[in-house]
């Protein structure tokens, strides 16, 4: 992909890209409006998508750090969606040929919350049953079928 490798300063080595992981290509439709006020409905192309964020094409040039809500559209006519909206946050753009600007969007994820592990309090005279001695069982044995009546 472009995006992975990159030639150093010199032009004599190669070295890694930033990317955490790749990106996938799209071509889709999508409101954008900003997370305080849902009247005020952009619209934009999503261009690509990756796990941690995408890219988006509108007219408008939008805040850098400002928080906005994303919902990709089924339909280019903007009427059916195709996602429930996404909290994401607006990390760079780039304006370019042609009068639009891409957006660089990283989805807002709220760190999780770690919930501290009590042990597990278990009474181990009930695992181990009460203490009886073992008990002793006799089984007779028929060998050869040697009985001698009937």
């Amino acid at each position: 992909m472009t995006d992975e490798m990159f030639f150093s300063p010199d032009s004599k080595s190669m070295r890694r890209g930033k990317r955490r992981s790749p990106r996938t290509e799209t071509c889709r439709p999508c409101y954008v409006w900003p997370k305080d006020t849902p009247e005020n409905k952009m619209r934009g192309v999503a261009m690509d998508i990756s796990p941690y964020g995408l890219r988006v094409r509108m007219v408008e040039i939008l805040p850098i750090h400002a928080r906005f809500l994303v919902q990709l559209m089924r339909d280019d006519d903007f009427r059916e969606p195709l996602s429930l909206p996404v909290e994401c946050i607006v990390v760079r753009y780039e304006t370019g040929a042609g009068g639009f600007t891409d957006h660089g969007f990283q989805f807002a994820r709220e760190a999780l919350k770690r919930y501290e592990l009590r042990p597990l309090k278990t009474d181990r005279r009930r695992l181990r049953g009460p203490n009886r001695p073992p008990r002793m069982h006799t089984i007779d044995y028929t060998v050869g079928n040697k009985k001698k009546g009937r």
